[in-house]
């Protein structure tokens, strides 16, 4: 797909390194980084002994092998990871244990700037690739949430964002309004298109009376403070063909013309894009983790080997 060969070319020319901390632990990413690494898509920290990987992992001078019982800065990092959580009663030799763990361990090494991005969740739950980020890596000083969001691509189509699909169940209007402002910038500055943002809704302009609808209509007026093309609320025939739109009294250019899409709540963005994918034909890259302060992005565990290939794309991509 053009988009996705785009975003590839872009990685190969960005100096950046992912960790990928399960690499030892599931062979779809041993696959996956060996393409990344053949490819030369991406610099890679990966965790194990040497013997655990094939020659490109060891030859590859973009490929670096840590054993982390081994790791000479390992001492530093258990007394730096100590010195962010002493506050919540973490004692060092609490600290020296946890930095032996590979999720705690992944995250310090981006926390000490030897790594730009991680890429998880094959193997492990959302719950411990994203517990160590939110507590080491922790939001952008702007921001207040972490949302997921999932880029959906298609052969002759134009690329399409909806968020949140994988986190934040039911956002109160000021957290819909970041979702929409942070998938702006996503579409922005990663996939380098202009983003036209409908918040989505059951109603189209006042159509409907309820307070789920004016939820997504104060969002609307929040999220409309940004730079960014926002419109709302909506029904998604409205946000994606304009003669619906005009008849509706959706006026703005996000009208029948909308490429991000914000749903409601986590029920709404689920389905949403599994029906897209399984019904439209389309490929979804994500879920995509937007906000931290350094890029860490969960994988499906039912996760294709292209998938974490995207991923680890994707999460270059997000590097400042």
């Amino acid at each position: 797909m053009k988009l996705l060969d785009t975003l590839r070319q872009r990685a190969i020319k960005k100096d950046a390194t992912i960790v990928l901390p399960e690499a030892n632990l599931d062979k779809r990413v041993l696959e996956a980084g060996e393409i990344i690494l053949k490819e030369g898509l991406s610099k890679l920290i990966v965790f194990g002994k040497v013997e655990e990987y094939t020659d490109i992992f060891k030859k590859s001078q973009d490929c670096t092998i840590i054993d982390i019982s081994k790791y000479d800065r390992l001492e530093e990092l258990a007394q730096a990871l100590y010195e962010l959580r002493k506050h919540k009663g973490l004692t060092v030799e609490q600290a020296r244990d946890m930095i032996k763990s590979p999720d705690y361990f992944a995250m310090m090494l981006l926390k000490a700037n030897i790594a730009d991005g991680v890429v998880a969740g094959a193997k492990w739950s959302t719950g411990d690739t994203l517990r160590p980020a939110l507590q080491i890596v922790k939001t952008k000083p702007d921001k207040k949430i972490v949302t997921g969001t999932m880029l959906m691509v298609k052969e002759g189509c134009e690329p399409l964002l909806f968020s949140d699909v994988s986190l934040i169940e039911k956002p109160n209007s000021e957290t819909l309004s970041e979702i929409a402002i942070s998938s702006a910038e996503f579409m922005d500055r990663v996939v380098g298109l202009e983003p036209k943002v409908a918040m989505l809704s059951y109603s189209t302009k006042g159509s409907a009376k309820h307070e789920m609808v004016d939820v997504v209509a104060e969002a609307t007026r929040l999220a409309q403070k940004s730079k960014y093309l926002i419109d709302g609320e909506m029904q998604v025939d409205s946000a994606l063909d304009s003669t619906t739109a005009n008849k509706k009294g959706v006026t703005s250019a996000v009208g029948g013309e909308a490429n991000v899409l914000i749903f409601p709540d986590l029920n709404a963005g689920n389905i949403g894009y599994k029906l897209v994918a399984r019904l439209g034909g389309y490929k979804a890259i994500g879920p995509i983790m937007l906000n931290f302060n350094k890029p860490v992005n969960d994988l499906s565990r039912g996760c294709t080997v292209s998938e974490i290939v995207d991923t680890v794309i994707i999460t270059k991509l997000l590097v400042e």
